[in-house]
């Protein structure tokens, strides 16, 4: 008995979202040439540009990423710091020099807490930071962002 009602309850149901998606196609409305289609939304492409009411009708199925992508990103991962977690000073082990180069320490809210430049012998000092979590970019941002745990 169950299930038979279940069935006469989703039958209306079907049947309304059918008959919404059939109107919805004859709608006879022109997709210009700079329309956005989602996946999965039913389109006519026009066979002859100048009888847009003849065409093939299309589901779009495929993603295109072009805008999504990125042509050149590259942040050198040849960076160590050390010691984590630290108390009060920390260490940057490259192939580059640093020395000069200026870092910015956040907070796990986002505010700056500290701005200085790393010192001759690459390090920088967090002791007037209280404990927590920070995290450290370089102003250049040659380097990736580094997260920093003080005790």
């Amino acid at each position: 008995m169950k299930q038979k009602l279940l069935f006469l309850f989703l039958f209306p149901v079907s049947y309304c979202y059918s008959q919404s998606a059939i109107q919805t196609l004859n709608s006879g409305s022109v997709i210009g040439t700079a329309a956005s289609v989602s996946i999965g939304e039913i389109f006519v492409v026009p066979q002859n540009q100048n009888q847009t009411s003849s065409g093939i009708i299309g589901i779009l199925t495929m993603l295109n990423n072009n805008n999504l992508e990125v042509d050149h990103f590259d942040l050198t991962e040849k960076i160590t710091v050390y010691p984590n977690p630290t108390v009060a000073k920390i260490f940057f082990d490259t192939k580059e020099a640093i020395s000069n180069e200026s870092v910015s320490v956040y907070n796990n809210a986002g505010q700056v807490v500290l701005s200085k430049n790393i010192d001759s012998d690459h390090s920088l000092d967090l002791s007037p930071l209280s404990s927590g979590t920070y995290l450290i970019q370089f102003a250049n941002q040659k380097f990736k962002t580094f997260k920093i745990i003080k005790r």
